[in-house]
């Protein structure tokens, strides 16, 4: 009897044991499995709400070059000379390129020669046809292929005139594929001109605010490299092809400066005083995603974030209007951005 129990007592303390082991294997496996969950991201969040705009309004833009030309090759020939450097300012109507015409010149004798013999050979056959000896056709022949010499002189001699190349308009050289010595024909690339006296700022909008943009109508052009300043621009014009959300680009000139250079990709914000007020859904601007291809906000759902695309409006101070992409009462992230990816699970900040 003593016996069995000593037995029962080994057996229930093997069990509490190993009970106790897989209790402890249980708890550490799931330390491990918490160790390696990720760490969400702290971020601020910040309500969508319906707001009433009684300040004039403004409309969020970029700037792109005012003016740009690719110039390309209309002759043929080595270019002997290129004054013309890449970041160099240059004026309208500069001489930059010269090219060897040593080419265009042994073609136009050649064409010059071919021409005389065609010449010729037409007086001949017409004199013939009068005589009844050759048929009509082979007369035409010949007038034909005097005027497809013709052609080819005239072109061979604007060959020559372009051997000077000029440049078309005055600003920048933004790009210069080719070097001295290089051998181009016609439609070879050769410079990118930018006219950097001025950027043009473009801006969707809608189309009950077309009314607002009249051409040669000032408005003032606010730049986040230059927080406080305002730029004075022009309406330029209203471009003719809308997009399918109803808006429209609109371009506006903005004088550029040494004191406040503008670059192209630079965010702006074109202001209309006195504007109608608006009503709609308002979220702060720090909620737009910079790092989007779309403007887009990451938008909290179960603890996690979705990014998704809206549809900016105007602007009042710090309130950017949003058109469409949101729901009232919805909650948008306004800090911690940066390192946000869609679906990652947040942390909120208090």
């Amino acid at each position: 009897m003593k016996k069995v129990l000593v037995i029962l007592t080994i057996l229930a303390v093997i069990g509490a044991t190993t009970a106790l082991l897989m209790s402890n294997k249980q708890k550490q496996q799931q330390q491990i499995q918490e160790a390696q969950k990720p760490l969400a991201t702290t971020v601020a969040l910040e309500t969508v709400r319906k707001e009433s705009f009684t300040e004039a309004v403004s409309y969020l833009g970029k700037t792109e070059f005012w003016r740009e030309i690719r110039m390309n090759a209309t002759t043929q020939g080595t270019i002997r000379s290129l004054s013309a450097q890449l970041y160099e300012t240059v004026r309208e109507g500069q001489p930059v390129i010269t090219v060897d015409t040593e080419l265009t010149e042994i073609a136009m004798a050649q064409a010059e020669a071919q021409l005389h013999k065609a010449q010729t050979d037409l007086k001949r056959y017409e004199t013939l046809h009068r005589e009844n000896n050759i048929p009509t056709a082979e007369v035409e022949n010949a007038r034909l292929q005097v005027r497809t010499i013709e052609s080819q002189l005239l072109t061979l001699k604007k060959q020559l005139r372009d051997a000077v190349v000029y440049t078309p308009i005055g600003g920048v050289v933004t790009e210069k594929p080719i070097e001295r010595g290089m051998f181009i024909a016609p439609g070879s690339p050769l410079l990118t001109i930018t006219d950097v006296s001025s950027v043009k700022v473009v801006a969707n909008v809608p189309e009950a605010d077309l009314s607002l943009f009249q051409p040669g109508r000032n408005v003032a052009v606010a730049f986040d490299m230059y927080p406080g300043k305002k730029l004075s621009g022009t309406v330029h014009q209203i471009r003719l092809k809308g997009g399918e959300t109803g808006t429209f680009p609109v371009e506006i000139r903005v004088p550029n400066s040494s004191a406040n250079p503008l670059r192209v990709g630079m965010t702006a914000s074109i202001s209309l005083p006195n504007a109608s007020p608006l009503a709609g859904l308002a979220i702060p601007r720090t909620a737009l995603v910079t790092t989007s291809q779309h403007p887009a906000v990451f938008v909290l759902q179960d603890k996690k974030v979705s990014l998704r695309t809206i549809e900016p409006g105007s602007t009042s101070g710090t309130t950017l209007f949003v058109r469409s992409g949101l729901r009232e009462g919805e909650r948008v992230v306004v800090s911690g951005t940066e390192s946000l990816k869609d679906g990652q699970i947040v942390a909120i900040q208090e």
